[in-house]
């Protein structure tokens, strides 16, 4: 089956237009119309239309059900710079076929957009498959830094099965991969070397102590107490790593030290905004 390249989103701003210009007078002002785009959307995915030979377009794809096919459509749109349609994306899921969306994801010709697209697909499909993939990117780290990023939050999606994989992966990895996979394994307390490595971090990075700060938080030994209480009152720790370093003393049972950051500019710049929240604003 071959599919036209439609530009979904041209159809429905036309569409929306003439919504808008028909009931104008049933709203008080922009904002209230705005409010109700989304069911307007709904509506007219649900509405036959000519340009589609009379199919409704939340129902444009479902005459297919070869995933394989979809995601090769998905990167004709993306070719042919036209959005992707959400219709497709929500067959492709619907489909379930997570070998199909995983070509798609492994797939080093085809452009990053799209493959941040199939980690969507996958984590609302609930699709374990991609774990060692995602995992091996953050050991050898030869893909972008979005994708990088995006199979991060992914992974942690996938809940204790990855913990396992990840330990491995953490020990196998450098430290800048061992940095971002911390934003998992700090989900499951327990693991010595991960809590070592976190704590080292936290004393070796003045810059990213906000970050640590909060991984030895969710980590929950309290072993690393006096390493954020001598930071908490040093006389160089910066107000905005403040709270959170106090934030993980706190959670970690203990009192941070009161302090004035008076001085501090970005202290100063809170304060105005809670004095004033509308200023600078249109």
């Amino acid at each position: 089956m071959s599919y036209q390249i439609i530009d979904f989103d041209e159809y429905f701003n036309d569409y929306l237009t003439g919504w808008m210009e028909k009931n104008a007078a049933r709203f008080r002002n922009a904002d209230e119309m705005e409010e109700a785009a989304p069911e307007v959307y709904m509506t007219w995915l649900n509405t036959p239309a000519q340009w589609l030979s009379g199919k409704c377009p939340g129902n444009a794809f479902d005459d297919c059900s070869d995933a394989g096919e979809l995601c090769d459509l998905l990167i004709r749109y993306m070719d042919g710079d036209v959005s992707v349609p959400d219709p497709l994306l929500e067959r492709i899921a619907e489909i379930g076929d997570d070998t199909a969306v995983m070509a798609l994801l492994t797939n080093e010709e085809a452009p990053c957009e799209a493959r941040m697209i199939a980690i969507d697909l996958l984590t609302e499909m609930e699709s374990t498959a991609p774990m060692v993939e995602y995992l091996r990117w953050q050991v050898e780290r030869n893909v972008d830094d979005d994708l990088l990023d995006k199979s991060i939050d992914a992974l942690t999606e996938m809940g204790p099965a990855v913990k396992g994989p990840a330990l491995i992966a953490f020990r196998a990895a450098d430290d800048k991969g061992k940095d971002w996979l911390l934003d998992v394994l700090c989900n499951f307390p327990g693991e010595e070397d991960v809590f070592q490595y976190t704590l080292r971090r936290f004393k070796e990075s003045p810059t990213e102590r906000a970050l640590f700060a909060g991984y030895l938080a969710k980590l929950e030994d309290d072993r690393a107490l006096e390493a954020l209480l001598d930071v908490a009152e040093s006389d160089d720790v910066k107000y905005i790593d403040f709270i959170e370093i106090r934030s993980a003393i706190e959670r970690l049972g203990s009192e941070a030290p009161v302090r004035d950051f008076s001085n501090d500019p970005t202290y100063k710049a809170v304060k105005r905004l809670q004095v004033n929240p509308f200023k600078g604003k249109n």
